[in-house]
């Protein structure tokens, strides 16, 4: 079995799925990169993708332009924080990844975790079961994990 590539708390990702519900409204994308101190792979925050392109969700899927990763450098920088993950939602149970999250993926760097979650979020304490975690390789291909792999996962600290 893996080690536990990446980590977040059970109090944040409660967090981040209700941003995502509200941020998504029901009846569109939405989406957040996960931050974390590179050497302790542990989340300790998140920012939506509106919040850097205040235009990212207006299609219903997510459309985020290049001059929104700026501020997230930024952001970064500041607090020493790398991008570990991205999550989005999808609308019904479907947590694969459709051509264009193949083809465009946030962090086109080997190893950067892309997370889905189903139902555009609205379901009842969802937790890890039903959520999609794909792993870029490179060169547009990408591995699929299992959520027994323990890739990523969520902890009550």
């Amino acid at each position: 079995m893996l080690t536990t590539d990446l980590s977040i708390s059970k109090t944040l990702w409660k967090k981040l799925i209700k941003e995502l519900k509200l941020r998504g409204k029901g009846i569109r994308e939405s989406g957040a990169f996960l931050l974390a101190n590179s050497t302790e792979r542990k989340i300790t925050e998140f920012i939506c993708y509106d919040e850097l392109d205040p235009h990212s969700l207006e299609s219903g899927i997510i459309v985020f332009e290049g001059d929104g990763y700026l501020p997230l450098w930024k952001i970064c920088r500041e607090k020493e924080l790398q991008v570990m993950a991205d999550v989005h939602t999808h609308p019904g149970n479907w947590t694969g990844q459709s051509g264009a999250d193949k083809k465009h993926p946030m962090i086109a760097q080997a190893g950067h975790l892309a997370l889905i979650v189903p139902n555009l979020a609205t379901k009842r304490g969802q937790l890890l079961r039903n959520v999609g975690i794909h792993e870029y390789l490179g060169d547009k291909k990408w591995k699929t994990w299992d959520i027994s792999s323990e890739k990523f996962k969520i902890t009550d600290k």
